[in-house]
């Protein structure tokens, strides 16, 4: 890994005027997955489970106007069917709207995860300039978060793993598809990743785009990618990355000649 920032160079605790957020009605709110609990404040933005307490609690009994629920990260189908229901029940004389896509997360074989709930992408796709694009969707139960989701913004590891599964989607797309018969393992040469600003458990999207390409040899395809993560038009994180896609078993004869010299110099070490 050539350079990798592990947190915006300039924070400034102070937004600049021109971007300075506008007072939000109480009747237009943003709602999380429980797992980003630090990111809501119980006005604009609530959690699923603080949505639901603030429902039967009353908060929008009276409320006779529209009352518009965007949804963020990590809201599944059976949380907004929930939440439609309890306003049903607490807020009858609203216009309850619940705006936002639940999107499909990106196949399996597109991405390299065996559980759904690990799939950072959706929406992949190939766009007319050649570039390939996607949307970020963090399931709240997502590996990268079990054990470390603190503060209001999400971690750069789910970052890092949303540009890998990019990069194995856009191979996949452009090159596997080719040779679909082939399996092949894509392994990492290099990253060089920034990060420009923070990421929130709001709508983003990724683009990338590849750079020098070797496909001469069949049996050890070599790129290079660059991918942007943006958040409302924003770049929050920029990777460049190199890597190989080898035939499955060329990479099995490296990786156990590999394996058995790691046990023979550590059993050597301890000896």
């Amino acid at each position: 890994m050539s350079a990798v920032q592990l947190a915006p160079a300039a924070l400034s605790t102070q937004l600049p005027a021109a971007e300075v957020v506008a007072e939000i009605p109480l009747t237009d709110l943003v709602v999380v997955a429980d797992r980003f609990r630090g990111f809501a404040d119980g006005t604009r933005v609530h959690t699923v489970s603080g949505l639901v307490a603030a429902l039967r609690g009353g908060a929008f009994r009276n409320v006779r106007t529209d009352l518009t629920i965007r949804l963020g990260q990590g809201i599944k189908r059976h949380d907004k069917e929930y939440v439609e229901h309890v306003a049903s029940i607490h807020a009858p004389a609203a216009e309850v709207r619940l705006l936002g896509d639940i999107a499909a997360p990106a196949p399996r074989h597109h991405v390299h995860k065996y559980q759904e709930t690990n799939v950072l992408i959706a929406n992949l796709a190939r766009a007319e300039d050649g570039s390939f694009t996607s949307d970020l969707r963090i399931d709240g139960d997502n590996e990268l978060l079990i054990d470390h989701q603190t503060g209001e913004h999400v971690q750069g590891l789910v970052i890092v793993e949303a540009a890998r599964q990019l990069f194995l989607g856009a191979f996949e797309l452009e090159y596997g598809i080719r040779s679909p018969e082939q399996h092949y393992y894509v392994v990492w040469n290099s990253i060089d990743l920034s990060f420009k600003t923070f990421l929130f458990p709001l709508p983003a999207s990724l683009r990338a785009r590849f750079g020098a390409v070797s496909i001469q040899d069949p049996a050890k395809l070599q790129f290079t990618i660059d991918i942007e993560v943006t958040q409302f038009g924003r770049s929050v994180a920029t990777a460049t990355i190199s890597f190989a896609a080898l035939e499955n078993s060329t990479i099995s004869q490296i990786e156990r000649r590999k394996a058995a010299k790691a046990i023979e110099a550590f059993l050597g070490a301890t000896a």
